[in-house]
């Protein structure tokens, strides 16, 4: 009887070691497709400053070519200043993979549930900043390299 007993703890401790490493294997599968996800994403034909210009014109409407960007760190710093009233306008912007994250200089990040999300695909030399909003409505904005 004791032999019937420990054979069973036997099955069982490497039925567990086995499902252990299987979900080991899982994890580290997950964890090389993440990073081919966000490989994928890495910008080609666009820098992430043309990105950051871009994602501002975007959501401001204004024209890319007033907009400057630079990068500090993981900060993409973008300014313009407006033509019809002389107006300076500062923003930064961080990025995740395709996704964007933008703030006023000195305000918040617009990362509420209520904020729209935003992205970007970049395909050759056109660029699509997609602005989903919270009711599910969304906006995409297309460029080409150079505008």
């Amino acid at each position: 009887m004791k032999s019937i007993i420990s054979f069973l703890i036997f099955l069982l401790i490497i039925s567990c070691k086995q499902s252990e490493q299987k979900e080991a294997i899982t994890e580290e599968q997950n964890q090389t497709q993440e990073i081919s996800k966000v490989e994928e994403n890495i910008p080609k034909t666009f820098t992430y400053e043309d990105i950051a210009r871009y994602t501002m014109a975007a959501i401001m409407d204004q024209s890319p070519k007033i907009i400057k960007a630079t990068k500090t760190n993981d900060l993409y710093y973008v300014s313009y200043t407006r033509k019809s009233d002389n107006q300076k306008y500062e923003y930064k912007i961080k990025f995740n993979g395709n996704k964007i994250l933008w703030a006023n200089i000195d305000g918040r990040w617009r990362n509420s549930q209520y904020d729209e999300k935003i992205s970007f695909i970049e395909n050759d030399d056109k660029l699509n900043i997609i602005q989903i909003y919270d009711d599910g409505s969304e906006y995409i904005k297309e460029y080409k390299k150079g505008e």
